[in-house]
């Protein structure tokens, strides 16, 4: 929220409250404008789409009629317009952000204007690959800012402190849709696990999603609301690892939560698994413990109000659960407004296990349209209900049918364990498709974390032939056991 006195929160929340409005458009000589010249107004913002998403850079707009009677359309494309609010009872002036005039239509008595905030330089900005190379996200931000002349708002310790904030990276040339800084801004904020806004003030913040409150909204101050009957949160995340082809996967510890598919980020493609999968997993550990109820609901306009904040709803439908983000916000400066949280109901999706929602994705990134089947992925993923050791001798740890419905697809096949190896243990992994095909793998000290961890291996087969095919993985252990554990 942005910051006020007690007294501009007494007086916004008292039952009769006058809100006064004044702006200004930035030429050498600033024309101003108030209520008497504000026909309507809004200004919306939003930091997500219809899914609760990280690494969004949403422009903010306004719309406003305004009568300016001795001003030409002609003269606003390129200014800035800002627009301010205050409240009688209180000294605060609450700055509502600061716009550039993308168009303006007039008619007699009345000027329309559109306008966007600076998330739009980043969009004009080019960027090229080939001028960049390992460094800070702190420093990528800083640079991108400075190509695109817009003033990072957000400091170094508080990048520092986001998921990946202290992890230096590069950029890889692994993706074909960057062509503007704003594009760099999207998978830079999913590598934070973090989104992109324009502040009030102009300037680029990044900002994750928490779940400390920052106001309670009781049913005497709510015109509307809808609250969903489902909390959504994220317990697992997939990110893809172009070179080798495989989608890796990471969770943390909430239950009952969606998955986040990164698909292939640039800023991920550590040649290390051990490093890529630890940025993997400070993404999704920051959503350990948060949990949303997706609502929509119209109130009385509170200028401070911003996207990012959290609500608790209380009285009438609400129950102690109801607490959302503001994803989506809609000021109507001469009214009221619209608060929106989006998210999936993952009751609809629990039919679906974790490995094949990901299907789509990979399919995505690797089929070149070419063959039938050609480079799809069809992925599969087991783990042990019940816990078994495995050790010198070769042990089936996994057995997987699957129907292959095209003439030629790549299989992706993980398994997952924990174990507790020793410093000279060697893991040796054999795993086969139909009982013919051999992919045979080890895994010792020099390539694996010791002590107990999450264990993932993935391979990538040429599976030919419509029809049922079976594939299994056998492991043997030398010098000391592996148990596994089930993970579910």
């Amino acid at each position: 929220m942005y910051p006020a006195s007690a007294d501009f929160i007494t007086a916004i929340k008292s039952e009769v409250r006058h809100i006064h409005w004044s702006g200004s458009i930035g030429f050498d000589i600033p024309i101003t404008f108030d209520d008497e010249n504000i026909l309507s107004c809004t200004i919306s913002k939003k930091i997500s789409g219809q899914k609760l998403d990280i690494g969004t850079v949403h422009m903010s707009q306004i719309t406003a009629e305004l009568i300016l009677p001795s001003v030409s359309r002609y003269e606003l494309y390129g200014k800035n317009i800002t627009v301010s609010g205050s409240v009688e009872g209180a000294t605060d002036v609450i700055p509502m952000g600061i716009f550039t005039i993308a168009k303006a239509t007039q008619t007699a008595d009345r000027i329309s204007i559109t306008g966007y905030d600076n998330m739009h330089k980043f969009e004009d900005a080019r960027f090229s690959l080939a001028e960049h190379g390992i460094q800070s996200p702190y420093e990528w931000l800083s640079e991108a800012c400075t190509a695109c002349d817009v003033e990072l708002g957000s400091t170094s310790s508080v990048i520092e402190s986001l998921p990946n904030g202290g992890r230096k990276t590069g950029f890889a040339d692994v993706v074909a849709d960057v062509n503007t800084w704003r594009d760099v801004l999207a998978y830079l904020g999913a590598y934070l696990g973090s989104y992109s806004y324009i502040g009030r003030d102009g300037k680029l913040y990044l900002d994750k999603y928490k779940g400390t409150i920052s106001d309670t909204v009781p049913a005497s101050f709510r015109a509307s609301s809808n609250l969903s009957d489902y909390r959504t949160t994220y317990d697992g995340l997939y990110g893809v690892h172009k070179e080798s082809g495989v989608q890796e996967y990471v969770h943390n510890t909430n239950s009952n939560g969606l998955v986040l598919d990164l698909g292939i980020n640039p800023f991920l493609q550590f040649t290390d698994q051990s490093n890529r999968l630890a940025a993997l997993q400070e993404i999704i550990d920051a959503w350990n413990g948060i949990y949303y109820v997706p609502f929509n609901a119209e109130m009385p306009l509170i200028p401070t109000y911003d996207a990012g904040d959290v609500l608790k709803f209380v009285d009438n439908q609400a129950s102690e659960y109801d607490i959302g983000v503001i994803t989506e916000i809609i000021y109507n400066l001469n009214g009221s407004m619209t608060v929106k949280c989006t998210g999936d109901n993952p009751r609809l999706t629990a039919s679906q296990d974790r490995f094949s929602k990901s299907i789509a994705g990979l399919s995505k990134d690797y089929n070149n349209g070419q063959e039938t089947g050609g480079k799809n992925f069809w992925m599969l993923h087991t783990e042990n209900t019940s816990p078994l050791t495995v050790g010198s001798t070769k042990t089936e740890v996994a057995e997987i049918e699957f129907k292959q419905t095209v003439d030629v697809q790549r299989l992706g096949l993980m398994f997952t364990c924990d174990g507790d190896l020793s410093a000279t243990a060697v893991v040796k992994v054999l795993i086969t498709v139909d009982d013919l095909n051999d992919y045979e793998f080890e895994v010792t000290e020099s390539k694996s974390l010791l002590g107990k961890r999450t264990y993932n291996s993935t391979c990538g087969f040429r599976v030919t032939g419509k029809g049922t095919h079976v594939a299994k993985v056998y492991m043997t252990v030398t010098d000391s056991a592996l148990k596994w554990s089930d993970l579910a």
